[in-house]
């Protein structure tokens, strides 16, 4: 809301919506926020949760709506599962008003250097360095596609206390959840499993985390990348 200077009045798209939590959030905030996602089950799930809550089904590389439709779109977490990101980027320029903006939440990879479940998973970090672009790729993204006054903001505040608790990681419902561990080869999960266990017995893990959060006070949790038709 705030790099995008969304109001009450604002018609807003979330991009790769999911199960619906960002959208659910935005609406008593803004006019309206519709939410596209290609995966069924995923709005299954958000209907279930939010059953008032507009949503479509639908390929945010080839968007099943007008342009020049909405003053605000956003995609949280969802750049590194697009195919064709430019494509992306341009579909959500298109349906954008003249003078909208587009927010694109991702972990740079300094950040991503600070997560201290890599530490345990160390093929994961690796993996997704290769897969999730760095910010600067996106802002070449974002110029490319016509976008104006681009700019990185970086959160400190955004870290879920979840992700705090390493128990959560010995849980498959949990990594589930997770796409690294959807494309991690299972011996790879299962020997950082081992390690993570044996250190949560000894109290190892509690100094590891430490460590890791002390870098991430610094690099900030994730980035906004942010700009304007």
């Amino acid at each position: 809301m705030h790099c995008l200077g969304m109001s009450i009045d604002s018609i807003v798209l979330d991009l790769g919506c999911g199960t619906g939590n960002f959208a659910e959030a935005l609406s008593p905030r803004v006019k309206t926020v519709i939410g596209v996602d290609l995966s069924k089950g995923m709005l299954e799930k958000a209907l279930v949760k939010y059953p008032e809550l507009p949503l479509v089904r639908g390929n945010v590389e080839q968007l099943p709506f007008e342009s020049g439709m909405f003053d605000c779109t956003f995609a949280v977490q969802v750049l590194h599962h697009i195919r064709e990101k430019e494509q992306f980027v341009k579909e959500a320029r298109r349906v954008l008003k003249k003078g909208g903006g587009l927010a694109i939440d991702t972990c740079s990879h300094e950040q991503m250097k600070t997560f201290w479940f890599y530490h345990y998973f160390p093929e994961g970090l690796e993996m997704d360095l290769a897969r999730i672009p760095d910010c600067f790729e996106i802002v070449h993204l974002l110029k490319q596609a016509g976008f104006e006054n681009i700019h990185v903001e970086i959160s400190y505040s955004d870290i879920a206390s979840e992700h705090l608790k390493p128990e959560n990681y010995l849980k498959k419902d949990y990594r589930d959840g997770m796409s690294t561990f959807h494309l991690l080869q299972e011996h790879l999960v299962e020997r950082g499993c081992d390690i993570l266990r044996k250190d949560i017995a000894s109290g190892d893990v509690t100094s590891i985390i430490r460590k890791y959060e002390a870098q991430e006070a610094i690099a900030g949790g994730s980035s906004v990348v942010y700009g304007w038709k």
